[in-house]
């Protein structure tokens, strides 16, 4: 994946809450990238990159166990660690649409506000992006953004049946 995909817009109201070193699992070399949401199985000590997949998080099956600080260390044969910031209530996220010309007025954004989307992640130059489609299990709740502040941007927040730690 590519760095920086993702970037805290507002941040909790009680600050920044720092980051938390996890494991990551051996298999590849530096599989998660700072500023990509890493996916955590329950019971896991483990945190995953989402790989090239389209449509997560699906509530109830996909939690999302933060935003990534760092790049992970691991490697094909040796398992690593990364820094991730968890998920509080109240933040708000940057990303980059999957489809530029869904988002490109403001009226088009302001119709998906309160929409529940997912993220793809690698079709994209290997970026997660989000998607449009409003579906009662998917993870992701568009915000409100002024377009001609933050162009080709869509602000959205975790729903905390995703979030690992809500």
């Amino acid at each position: 994946m590519a760095k920086g995909d993702i970037t805290i817009l507002r941040s909790a109201q009680f600050g920044d809450p720092g980051s938390k070193r996890y494991q990551v699992a051996s298999g590849a070399a530096a599989t998660i990238n700072p500023g990509e949401l890493v996916l955590k199985a329950l019971g896991s000590a483990a945190v995953v990159a989402w790989g090239n997949t389209a449509a997560k998080p699906v509530v109830g099956t996909d939690f999302i166990g933060g935003l990534s600080a760092s790049t992970s260390t691991d490697t094909a044969s040796a398992a690593g660690t990364v820094d991730v910031v968890p998920i509080l209530p109240g933040m708000v996220f940057l990303i980059v649409p999957n489809v530029a010309a869904t988002w490109n007025t403001q009226a088009k954004y302001n119709a998906l506000v309160g929409a529940r989307v997912l993220l793809n992640s690698g079709s994209v130059g290997g970026q997660q992006t989000i998607l449009a489609a409003d579906g009662s299990t998917n993870g992701l709740v568009v915000e409100d953004l002024n377009i001609a502040e933050k162009p080709v941007a869509v602000a959205f927040t975790v729903r905390s049946a995703a979030n690992y730690f809500a």
